[in-house]
């Protein structure tokens, strides 16, 4: 006997609760996304909007998708732990996907809540508020309580009991799958790791070199870089919750020298973690495993104001090389070797391709090799200079607008030129489709501010 709920029996339980913890918690916008096998979370069809900010933004949301640990629904995915933000509007985008569509709407704090079945997320319920609120226990408490009577009252089968809405333990961590190993090759490299630089005879340089090989850090530099890194590298070992660097409010990691040193995780798992204000809670934001890179200036992409910290630590005992990157390489280590996110290049799309490959010490040859390898067909500057001028027009007409109707078709309108300026700037890869979804720009009724949309997988033809 099958006893699992259908999809629209889910949407449903999904849509009672988004409205009821909305309504009495004093919620102005309710979402909840599902899994789309283990690549995404898209929209789940369920939502509730009480504003028409709120339906804004939840129509232009509809335009993306959510891979593990990407933005606040994927994190609140992989980890099955609540976050709470004081306010997402301020957020940089690494951090919130949608932060520029939060502030455009009036959305400011946040509260994500996971639904679990069988020790997995099934979906994640988002709630904001329209102001801004430092993390309240209770209020997370009543939230959760609510969703779960309002889940138990919705679902009278044995199914209902298995799912719950739960607030999660950070401290407990995602096991790596498969059987670990520590490699002959890496136990050779490490014992020639452990003389020191100038004492290495040219037999144990040689052993690091070869190890170095099997690591894609090292795949594009020429033989000669490659020995000159080899000759002066190190590895550090680290226990679990030892702190690896940090980048505060001060600055500190952001000098030249810190940016200069790299390290490739050899075993265990190195996390990224950030603190977005000053009463707020610690949240990972990325893991670094086997064979990942990772250096302070990744710490820059999620530290874009003074009440944002971060720090990079060991969540279990690991062991990473660390290769310094002398002043002569780094125009080529730049070029070749440098590990370049999407959002590090983003950064960058204000410029002319030719000011963002100086201002990152590439040749234009590199950087439109990074831009195909990461799905960019053109530069966006020109396109993107030109939407935040209608950008700015539509402000200063929604500024000056003598009515609420004519306030709100401007701002639905602005939410429609934001949509397409996100999905200029934002990874292709968590894009729904090609053709954008938009807005309508009539002013809406107050009985159609609570809607159940078609979910993005549906509307894209379907991701399963």
């Amino acid at each position: 006997m099958n006893l699992a709920l259908s999809d629209a029996e889910l949407r449903q339980v999904l849509q009672t609760v988004l409205a009821g913890v909305s309504t009495r918690c004093d919620f102005v916008h309710g979402e909840a996304l599902r899994p789309s096998g283990n690549s995404c979370l898209v929209q789940s069809g369920a939502s509730f909007c009480s504003s028409p900010g709120a339906a804004d933004f939840h129509r232009a949301s509809l335009n993306f998708y959510f891979p593990p640990n990407v933005s606040l629904a994927g994190r609140v995915w992989k980890s099955a732990c609540v976050e709470w933000h004081d306010d997402v509007s301020c957020l940089p985008s690494t951090i919130f996907l949608r932060a520029e569509l939060a502030q455009q709407t009036d959305l400011k704090a946040a509260l994500a809540i996971p639904l679990v079945r069988d020790s997995r997320v099934i979906a994640v319920c988002i709630f904001y508020k329209k102001y801004t609120q430092a993390p309240n226990v209770q209020l997370e408490q009543t939230s959760l309580s609510l969703a779960n009577e309002l889940l138990t009252s919705c679902v009278r089968t044995p199914v209902g009991s298995e799912m719950r809405f739960v607030i999660g333990d950070p401290k407990v961590i995602e096991q790596p799958t498969g059987k670990t190993s520590v490699s002959k090759a890496w136990q050779r490299c490490q014992q020639s790791l452990d003389i020191d630089p100038d004492e290495r005879s040219e037999e144990e340089l040689e052993k690091i070199i070869q190890y170095s090989k099997g690591v894609q850090f090292f795949k594009y530099i020429t033989n000669h870089q490659r020995h000159d890194l080899c000759k002066n590298m190190t590895y550090t070992t680290l226990m679990q919750n030892q702190l690896v660097m940090h980048g505060g409010n001060d600055g500190e990691g952001d000098n030249d020298v810190n940016c200069s040193v790299w390290h490739v995780v050899v075993s265990g798992r190195v996390d990224m973690c950030v603190r977005t204000s000053a009463e707020g809670r610690t949240y990972r934001m990325c893991s670094f495993k086997e064979g990942d890179t990772f250096a302070s200036s990744y710490m820059k992409m999620f530290r874009t104001n003074a009440q944002i910290s971060t720090h990079i630590e060991a969540t279990t005992d690991a062991v990473c090389i660390v290769v310094q990157i002398p002043d002569k390489y780094k125009a080529e280590f730049r070029t070749c070797t440098r590990p370049l996110w999407y959002e590090e290049l983003a950064q960058y799309f204000h410029m002319s391709i030719i000011e963002a490959a100086e201002a990152l010490g590439m040749c234009m040859s590199a950087i439109k090799k990074i831009c195909r390898r990461h799905g960019i067909i053109r530069w966006p500057h020109r396109k993107l200079a030109s939407v935040n001028k209608t950008i700015a027009m539509l402000q200063s007409k929604i500024s000056t607008a003598d009515d609420d109707p004519s306030r709100g078709a401007l701002r639905s309108e602005a939410v429609n030129v934001l949509t397409m300026k996100l999905r200029l700037t934002i990874n292709p890869a968590y894009l729904v489709r090609d053709e954008a979804i938009l807005q309508p720009v009539e002013p809406q009724s107050a009985g159609s501010m609570q809607t159940q949309s078609v979910p993005p997988a549906q509307a894209a033809g379907g991701m399963g």
